[in-house]
């Protein structure tokens, strides 16, 4: 049992220790202990001062650049698209915001956009493939002029039935007929893919509109797998395919990164990876200005081959 001695001694030691403390503090440890903060305090104050600044200068020189991108837009594309219907493939994650500039941008070349779709979260989520396989079967049973080779696998087939219903290799396009809308109303049905308004016309050209991806390395990898096998589906049975993205969609296995990086993709299809600027969304649509005339590349930023737009030259920042 502990005795009544033993209380008192620890209450002594207890405040005996404040004491000291107290002392110190006060004392010889007191200018020290105050200066450290002080100099803490400032150099934090300095840092915070310094990133404020570097923002504020990249905002800046971001606005700037936008700015110039929209003045020099109609000298870089206009006319070059005169006459092509495109169709946007817009992937879960876009910004709306490129969606909105690469219309314009696309009228601005002379071209129109025949028709928006969105494809559903189900769709480029892995652990449906069983759900893809068996619809596609079913649809492509139905339609009697879409070629799928024996081998393909069951998003290869699901691209090559969703180029059919939106795309064509028509330079002037092609009216929405019926297997097109049958293709359509199978895929919505499934929340697979889905038109954002009525289908004015099929696009002989393509651009695949993607945003910064999933957080997890894992679901990436799946989506750009799924998305690489439908590009190349959407490319051969049109005149070409542009997927642009921002810069993220181009680092850790992004949708851009996994078209760049499939051997078959990156010989036809044209990637850029810096659509999140207004700089970007031009080079977007000279890319799909190439791909008109037989051309491809890639653009932007991050480990693009080509340099930053058509006629610029290898970049430097992959090497």
């Amino acid at each position: 049992m502990i005795s009544f001695r033993y209380h008192i001694v620890s209450i002594v030691s207890v405040f005996l220790a404040l004491a000291v403390g107290v002392a110190l503090g006060g004392g010889p440890l007191k200018g020290e202990v105050d200066n450290t903060l002080v100099e803490q305090v400032e150099a934090d104050r300095e840092a915070k001062a310094e990133l404020q600044r570097e923002i504020s200068a990249l905002r800046t020189g971001n606005e700037f650049t936008d700015e110039f991108s929209a003045g020099v837009a109609p000298r870089l594309v206009g006319g070059s698209l005169e006459g092509r219907p495109v169709t946007l493939v817009v992937l879960p994650g876009a910004a709306e915001s490129s969606v909105t500039s690469l219309t314009e941008l696309v009228e601005l070349a002379g071209g129109s956009v025949g028709g928006t779709v969105r494809v559903g979260e189900e769709l480029i989520d892995v652990s449906n493939k069983q759900l893809v396989d068996e619809l596609g079967t079913q649809l492509a049973a139905g339609v009697s002029d879409v070629t799928v080779p024996d081998d393909a696998g069951p998003y290869d087939r699901l691209g090559a039935l969703l180029a059919r219903a939106v795309a064509t290799d028509e330079d002037g396009g092609a009216d929405v007929d019926d297997p097109a809308d049958s293709i359509l109303s199978g895929l919505s049905t499934a929340d697979l893919v889905s038109p954002s308004d009525e289908l004015q016309r099929r696009g002989s050209l393509v651009v695949v509109v993607a945003g910064e991806g999933a957080e997890s390395e894992q679901e990436r990898e799946g989506v750009s797998a799924v998305v690489s096998s439908v590009v190349k589906s959407l490319d051969s049975a049109t005149d070409g395919v542009v997927v642009a993205g921002p810069v993220e969609a181009a680092q850790r296995a992004g949708v851009v990164a996994g078209v760049r990086s499939d051997v078959v993709a990156s010989r036809d299809v044209s990637t850029v990876d810096t659509l999140g600027r207004g700089a970007g969304q031009v080079v977007t649509v000279m890319a799909l200005a190439e791909q008109a005339q037989g051309g491809a590349g890639h653009y932007g930023a991050v480990d693009a081959a080509d340099g930053a737009m058509p006629g610029g030259g290898a970049a430097e920042s992959g090497e």
